[in-house]
C-alpha cells in the first residue's frame, strides 16, 4: 500500500493554452509516472485563488499528488532510479509546462 507522496507544483507557460496543458499533464505525463512504476496513483488539483490568510500566498496554480510506495529514504532513492532509467519521458514534454516553475518533493510518513 502506498505510504508516501510525491508532490509537484507547476504552472503553464505564459500564454499557453491551459486546456492543452491540463490535457497533456492528466492524460500523458501523470499516467506515464504510473506506467513507469514511480507511483501507484495520482490526483491533480488547481488552486482556489482564496488565500488561507493575509500574507500567505498560494505556492502554485497546479499541484500533482502522486501516491508512492515509499516509507524510507532508500525507497525514495529506488523511485528516483526508476525514473532515471531513461533521460526523458517517452511520451515527451509539453511546451505548455513552465519547467522553471516546478517545485517538487518526496514526502514520507512521520513516525
Amino acid at each position: 500500500m502506498a505510504k508516501g507522496l510525491l508532490i509537484v507544483l507547476s504552472e503553464p507557460t505564459a500564454g499557453a493554452d491551459e486546456d492543452e496543458f491540463n490535457r497533456w499533464y492528466s492524460e500523458e505525463h501523470a499516467p506515464e509516472m504510473i506506467d513507469r512504476g514511480a507511483a501507484v496513483s495520482f490526483r491533480r488539483l488547481r488552486a482556489s485563488g482564496i488565500p488561507l490568510a493575509a500574507g500567505i500566498p498560494e505556492p502554485a496554480t497546479y499541484v500533482a499528488v502522486y501516491e508512492i510506495e515509499a516509507e524510507t529514504a532508500e525507497d525514495v532513492e529506488a523511485i528516483k532510479a526508476q525514473l532515471g532509467r531513461t533521460k526523458h519521458l517517452s511520451r515527451g514534454m509539453s511546451s505548455t509546462l513552465d519547467l522553471a516553475s516546478i517545485r517538487a518533493a518526496f514526502y514520507l510518513p512521520v513516525d
